[in-house]
C-alpha cells in the first residue's frame, strides 16, 4: 500500500513540474497565444516568426514564485524589432528582452526594369514572398495591386513595390480641353472647359469655363472630366 502511495505522490509531483513553466517557456507561450495572433489580425495570410535575442540572459533571472510572470510588448506597432517587459511580483524584479520579428507575405515585385514615370502593369510585375519588416512603406498585394500607378523612380528587377516608389499618373494636363460636370442635388449640368494646371485623380485643380470665362476649382474624375459639387 505504501508503494502505491509513493507512486501516486511521484506522479503528482511530476504533474506539478510539467505546469511550472520556465521564464523562456512562458515568453514563448505569450508569443504563440498573444503576439502572433495579434499580428495575424493585421496580416492574416503572413508567415510570422518571432525570436528572442540574448535568450541566454534569461537563465540568470531569479526564479519567479508567481504562477505566471507578466509580459508586455513595449512597442506593439513596431514591425521588425521590439522589446518585451517581463515582471515578477515574488520575488519582485523586472527585466527587458529584445525581440526580432519576421512577417513574410506575398506582394508584387518587378520582373523587368521599370523607369521613372513608367506605368506599373501585370506585364512588368509578378508576385513574390517578402519580409515586410525589411522594407520602407506599404507593399502592394493581390487584394491591393499597384496597377494604374506609375513609378516615382527607376525600379530594378526583383525590387518589391511599395507606396514609397509609386505615385498617381497625371490624368489631366494644363491647357487640355475638358468636360466640367456641375452637380447640385439631383441637378447635373455639363459644360466645356480648359484645365489651368495638371491634375491627378481626385485632386482639386483650377479649370476655366470656356463659355463664361469663369475660373473655378474642380475635382479630377477621369482623364477628360472634372466634377464640381455645389
Amino acid at each position: 500500500m505504501s508503494s502505491i502511495r509513493l507512486i501516486i505522490a511521484f506522479a503528482c509531483l511530476q504533474a506539478s513540474h510539467s505546469f511550472a513553466l520556465s521564464i523562456t517557456e512562458q515568453i514563448h507561450k505569450y508569443i504563440n497565444l498573444v503576439e502572433i495572433p495579434r499580428i495575424a489580425t493585421v496580416y492574416p495570410d503572413a508567415d510570422i516568426e518571432i525570436s528572442l535575442n540574448n535568450q541566454a540572459a534569461l537563465s540568470y533571472l531569479p526564479a519567479c514564485q508567481d504562477a505566471n510572470i507578466q509580459i508586455e510588448n513595449q512597442r506593439p506597432n513596431a514591425s521588425k524589432r521590439t522589446t518585451y517587459a517581463i515582471h515578477c511580483n515574488s520575488p519582485e524584479w523586472k527585466s527587458f528582452v529584445p525581440v526580432t520579428q519576421s512577417i513574410l507575405i506575398s506582394a508584387f515585385k518587378v520582373t523587368t526594369p521599370i523607369n521613372r514615370g513608367q506605368a506599373i502593369t501585370p506585364q512588368n510585375t509578378s508576385i513574390g514572398q517578402v519580409d515586410i519588416t525589411s522594407l520602407r512603406g506599404q507593399v502592394y498585394t493581390k487584394s491591393h495591386p499597384p496597377f494604374g500607378l506609375i513609378a516615382s523612380r527607376n525600379l530594378r528587377i526583383n525590387a518589391f513595390i511599395t507606396d514609397k516608389v509609386t505615385k498617381q499618373p497625371t490624368l489631366i494636363k494644363k491647357g487640355e480641353r475638358i468636360l466640367i460636370t456641375a452637380r447640385t442635388g439631383n441637378i447635373v449640368v455639363k459644360m466645356n472647359g480648359k484645365a489651368l494646371e495638371n491634375g491627378i485623380k481626385d485632386q482639386q485643380i483650377r479649370v476655366q469655363n470656356t463659355s463664361s470665362g469663369r475660373i473655378i476649382y474642380a475635382k479630377v474624375v477621369t482623364d477628360s472630366e472634372v466634377l464640381v459639387n455645389y
